[in-house]
């Protein structure tokens, strides 16, 4: 069984019973842009998220934006580690490979740019974002059956509780030498 990034909960952190309804919606961005939200099951994020990350195109840039780190906690500014123009199907298989960390844990957010400067985000609740709405994205998700709507994900409910596992440490520093990650900032 799949872990979920994160769940929704009580006030109190007890689980509340709600889960996502699977789905898409279009929404504008902060900054004016276009995006897609996109809410699935953990068991078909792997899938999802790759799926999108085809529609970037053969060379990619990856931003792996470290918010917590599991043996001190959220850290108070988060640390960027980053790798530019890299053939897609490496940062694929170096995903497939830190499984754990990539699609169950939420010490991070993980931002895949496009060679046309699109964009795929995939946060630490397990939300994807596109940027822009394009129509390739939309396509991309067709084979998956979800509905487009105005339905909220874990990104609009009050209180969540988000998941760090111990075995994706490895899995971080994994990921981090085998894309060649550097940190900046």
């Amino acid at each position: 069984m799949t872990t979920p990034k994160a769940i929704s909960v009580f006030e109190d952190g007890r689980p509340d019973g709600w889960t996502p309804a699977p789905g898409f919606r279009a929404q504008v961005a902060p900054d004016g842009g276009t995006r897609l939200v996109i809410s699935v099951p953990p068991e078909q994020l792997r899938a999802v998220h790759v799926a999108l990350l085809a529609v970037l195109g053969a060379r990619i840039s990856v931003r792996y934006l470290q918010l917590t780190d599991r043996s001190v906690g959220q850290l108070e500014k988060p640390v960027s580690w980053v790798c530019m123009d890299v053939p897609a199907a490496d940062v694929v298989a170096a995903l497939g490979a830190s499984p754990r960390l990539t699609w169950e844990d939420a010490r991070h957010q993980l931002w895949v740019r496009g060679e046309k400067g699109d964009q795929v985000v995939l946060d630490e609740l397990g939300v994807l974002y596109t940027y822009p709405d394009d129509v390739a994205f939309r396509a991309a998700l067709e084979p998956f059956g979800l509905p487009l709507g105005a339905t909220l994900g874990l990104d609009g409910r009050d209180y969540v509780r988000v998941e760090f596992l111990a075995d994706a440490d490895r899995e971080e520093a994994a990921l981090i030498e085998r894309l060649g990650l550097r940190r900046v900032g």
